[in-house]
């Protein structure tokens, strides 16, 4: 059965992503290893970049497997979680910087701005896994995925000397070690 995700699926999806965005920041910190630097490793623009990332697709794997234990199927489910995804950093940060470098932080400024991120990115999503499924995008797409996430992993390990990478509590760049 072919189903298009109605109201019921953005809003969960946006509380679940949202709740999932505080369990990526810290389980680094958590549980530091190698295995965990797939998360935020530290308070850097970039680091928080991952979380930004992570936390719709872990929460998008979670929906999936609810909706094909009740044989659903979902049109371009992972076409529309990479474009969705992709769209919701660039968004975010297209909001955020601007703000982040004249005002300075403010942790409600933040969640406030990815939470408005994560309901634009769901409504682009459900837009795309309403149109008419196509295997080769998905396939495409899942390779996607595995590809950024291999960079954002290349990067924590070799960051750029730049303020963009620079933890702003430590003054350091990727992991401390």
């Amino acid at each position: 059965m072919v189903i298009f995700l109605n109201k019921k699926f953005v809003i969960l999806n946006t509380v679940l992503t949202f709740i999932m965005g505080f369990l990526v920041h810290f389980i680094y910190h958590w549980i530091p290893c190698t295995i965990t630097t797939i998360f935020p490793v530290n308070e850097s623009l970039y680091e928080h970049m991952k979380l930004i990332y992570l936390s719709p697709i872990i929460s998008s794997i979670l929906l999936y497997f609810y909706y094909r234990k009740k044989n659903y199927t979902i049109n371009n489910y992972l076409f529309g979680l990479i474009i969705s995804t992709i769209f919701n950093i660039f968004i975010f940060y297209l909001i955020y910087l601007p703000l982040y470098y004249s005002i300075g932080q403010s942790l409600i400024m933040t969640l406030v701005i990815y939470f408005i991120t994560i309901c634009l990115s769901n409504y682009l999503f459900y837009l795309i896994i309403g149109m008419n499924n196509n295997k080769k995008i998905n396939q495409i797409s899942f390779i996607m995925l595995i590809v950024i996430e291999i960079i954002l992993m290349y990067f924590t390990y070799h960051p750029l000397k730049i303020d963009f990478f620079r933890d702003p509590e430590t003054n350091t760049f990727g992991i401390n070690k």
